[in-house]
């Protein structure tokens, strides 16, 4: 994105550009590609630019990021282990269960017939499928 400006970026999400934010939302979204990242690649990302800032930090902003709906929160190889995905249309994954690396399946290359029936009282909100390959 040419001249991305973080800070409108963050306020048309309805979030605070605070310092911190503004250069985690440079790192993930000013050249406009699409990437999937853990915390602790973006907390290294962001101390190379100069700007450390804490892990504790960088969590609550992905998660504020992917409730305004600019990220999505896939589970990776592990229970806790979340990365985040910036490009927020449906899509699917492969997950290399040795080096944790989430790729997208390409559209068209997965096809579903149909989704199960939600238990009484529930809706379906969303899915997510995640092919796990070595």
């Amino acid at each position: 994105m040419p001249n991305f400006n973080a800070a409108s970026f963050l306020e048309e999400l309805g979030l605070r550009a605070t310092r911190p934010r503004q250069a985690i939302a440079r790192i993930l979204f000013a050249d406009g590609q699409n990437r999937h990242v853990t915390a602790e690649w973006l907390a290294e990302e962001v101390s190379q630019q100069g700007d450390p800032v804490a892990l504790a930090t960088i969590y609550n902003t992905l998660h504020s990021l992917a409730d305004a709906g600019a990220l999505r929160m896939v589970r990776g190889t592990g229970q806790d282990n979340i990365v985040f995905d910036t490009y927020t249309r449906p899509h699917h994954h492969f997950l290399d269960e040795r080096t944790g690396e989430l790729t997208d399946i390409p559209d068209g290359q997965l096809t579903l017939g149909s989704l199960p029936v939600a238990p009484d009282g529930r809706t379906i909100a969303g899915y997510d499928i995640v092919i796990r390959i070595r």
